[in-house]
């Protein structure tokens, strides 16, 4: 547990809006570890539990965060106060799915180096107070490399409303840290004008990418022209058996695989607005062992047929 304990004039108001976004419409389907919790007991989640959440920790002692959440609209306490849900059902999954993709924009340009904090000081200060519709932002999540970890720059953002989002959108130009700033402004800076596009837009253009494999298809086309676009083998030649042209099957399975950050799925992960921080248990030792008796059973049957 981190040493730090926030002090400040406004606990009451963090401690509320934190631990009422765990449990919002944005966030509680999303977050594995707080959904599992929240299905398994009625709703209900110990709060020992969102006091060990990487953004709760500061906030001690307990009791003063008990006395928070009683001021809470959206939240209820147990009748023993060791324990928290939503006041209101949750809407269908489906539902809340469409409509996140629906209000979500996908940024890109933000500085390697912003960190979460950064960009949520950023959108409420300079963007949220311009929305036509509602002042209020869903979820700021930061995009990351599945290897290493390390935030390049993009980030997806969901609004309250479709016409928020479609103002932010289509109706200003964004710059970091300026903010919003008038189009085709000098002052401006080509590089810290942000890119956008709908959620939706963004993820149709990557699956469009990854089925049809157009970088696998270019690297396949360099391998075998020289640098002026000529052929580098005769008609007749086969080459060895690693340097053949792959076959239907094995061109499918690499379809996808790409250098560009755009089109690069396997290489991304979404880092959640949440931070409950707790990883998906590792598969049994005895599943594994199941699944690889059905492997050799299967494999048995080919061969016997």
């Amino acid at each position: 547990m981190t040493d730090f304990v926030y002090q400040g004039p406004d606990f009451e108001d963090k401690v509320k809006k934190q631990v009422e976004f765990y449990f919002s419409d944005s966030n509680l389907q999303t977050d594995k570890f707080l959904w599992r919790i929240y299905e398994a007991n009625d709703g209900w989640v110990e709060l020992k539990t969102i006091l060990t959440f990487g953004r709760m920790r500061q906030y001690r002692p307990e009791e003063k965060v008990i006395a928070a959440l009683k001021t809470s609209d959206k939240l209820v306490l147990s009748p023993k106060e060791d324990m928290v849900r939503r006041k209101d059902p949750l809407k269908e999954f489906n539902e809340l799915k469409n409509t996140r993709k629906r209000n979500s924009v996908h940024i890109e340009g933000f500085p390697s180096e912003i960190t979460q904090e950064n960009l949520e000081e950023f959108f409420n200060t300079k963007i949220v107070p311009n929305l036509p519709k509602e002042k209020v932002i869903c979820s700021i999540r930061r995009i990351k490399t599945r290897s290493t970890k390390e935030f390049f720059g993009v980030v997806d953002i969901e609004f309250k409303t479709q016409e928020d989002a479609d103002y932010f959108l289509k109706e200003v130009e964004v710059s970091y840290p300026q903010g919003i700033v008038a189009k085709d402004s000098a002052d401006v800076g080509e590089k810290s004008v942000l890119r956008k596009m709908s959620l939706l837009t963004f993820q149709e253009m990557r699956e469009s990418s990854k089925r049809f494999g157009v970088n696998e298809v270019t690297k396949r086309r360099n391998s075998f022209n020289d640098s002026r676009g000529n052929k580098k083998f005769g008609k007749g030649f086969k080459g060895k058996k690693n340097n053949r042209r792959p076959s239907k099957g094995q061109e499918d399975s690499k379809e996808g695989d790409s250098d560009d950050n755009s089109a690069n799925i396997s290489k991304v992960v979404e880092e959640p607005a949440n931070d409950s921080e707790n990883a998906e248990p590792a598969p049994s030792k005895s599943t594994n062992d199941e699944e690889k008796k059905t492997e050799v059973t299967e494999d048995k049957k080919k061969t016997e047929n």
